[in-house]
């Protein structure tokens, strides 16, 4: 490439290193674009010897140009880029490729085209990498930076795109248990109930009583807790103390599965109710992490929608799960009480 040329397209890449990710370092500062691509790339050089078979140069000048086209759309968070967002900056990204000299452009061109289809050993492993390295960096951050989504994504990003090899599985799963270790030591896991937790659970259920939720000494009861942990379906969190600090269960209440207000299109459907934070950890995005891992686990159900029952004052209840994408498509009277229907597709 002419020198002219060649200080014109660096100008131009210049901006990754100013555009910033969704992602915090270890220092607590968000990274660049142009940092993350290096690690990517650094990460395939250094695995080199795990895949003899393989061009990892190839798989090198991929990692480097995969986010190239952010230069002229910005970092946009994968649980936030829509269709129409990757395909603005395919179209930009091209546009730009057919301005730089021959043969680069068409180098370029025959790369993007091999990463897009994802065929081969050196496409895929790639993305793979690319998917590891931002949840690598998730676990070198703060928790404090992560929202609450984070936790079940930071786990789960990617894992459908590493096994393909054994190296590349046995690396995600690496990284997977560095999360939650991470997440275990802060004191935000989330497992299933077990029979030994049902007085803890019962006397955090109490503690709620008063609340804008109404519930009482009869609900929930020890016979809903005996009931969702023999069904499986009773999560909680638990704090470096082992302490229960937040519960939610996916319930089996026909009365409530048959109001006629839930979307036909999205079956088959659960509910998810009894969602409670212990009063002195509540407004810390607690319920939102419960929600998560829950959406999680009826996905791996194949459930096509969520949907719960809310009290009506429950102001904080109601912008909470807005907040998560379920949307209000009506109102009932049941156990004697009016309540508003609201559901999500997942």
């Amino acid at each position: 490439m002419e020198a002219e040329k060649l200080i014109e397209a660096l100008h131009t890449v210049e901006k990754l290193k100013r555009t910033m990710r969704h992602c915090y370092t270890s220092d607590d500062r968000k990274e660049s674009v142009a940092e993350h691509c290096w690690r990517v790339a650094l990460m395939a050089y250094w695995m080199e010897d795990e895949f003899p078979e393989v061009d990892i140069n190839k798989v090198i000048k991929m990692c480097l140009i995969h986010d190239l086209g952010e230069c002229f759309t910005g970092d946009i968070p994968c649980f936030k880029k829509t269709e129409a967002d990757e395909e603005t900056e395919e179209n930009l990204l091209y546009q730009w490729i057919a301005t730089l000299p021959e043969p680069l452009n068409d180098k370029m061109w025959t790369l993007y085209q091999e990463m897009s289809e994802l065929k081969t050993l050196e496409a895929k492993i790639y993305k793979a990498l690319d998917n590891m390295e931002g949840a690598l960096s998730h676990n070198e951050s703060d928790l404090k930076t992560w929202e609450p989504h984070e936790y079940e994504l930071t786990k789960n990003y990617g894992i459908d795109k590493s096994q393909f090899h054994p190296y590349i599985k046995h690396l995600r799963e690496c990284i997977r248990q560095e999360t939650v270790d991470k997440i275990i030591a802060a004191g935000r896991n989330i497992t299933l109930a077990e029979e030994s937790d049902k007085d803890e659970l019962l006397k955090l259920y109490r503690s709620m009583i008063g609340g804008a939720a109404n519930w009482n000494e009869y609900y929930p009861s020890m016979e809903n807790i005996e009931f969702d942990i023999a069904h499986d379906s009773l999560f909680v969190m638990k704090n470096q103390k082992g302490e229960i600090i937040s519960a939610i269960s996916i319930d089996h209440d026909e009365e409530v599965d048959k109001l006629d207000c839930w979307s036909k299109d999205f079956q088959p459907s659960a509910e998810v109710a009894r969602v409670c934070v212990r009063k002195d950890l509540q407004g810390q995005g607690i319920a939102k992490m419960m929600m998560e891992h829950v959406f999680a686990v009826l996905r791996e159900q194949n459930k096509k929608s969520v949907h719960i029952l809310v009290r009506d004052n429950h102001k904080v209840a109601l912008k909470c799960y807005s907040d998560l994408g379920f949307v209000l498509v009506g109102e009932c009277e049941l156990f004697e009480k009016h309540f508003v229907c609201m559901e999500k597709k997942l």
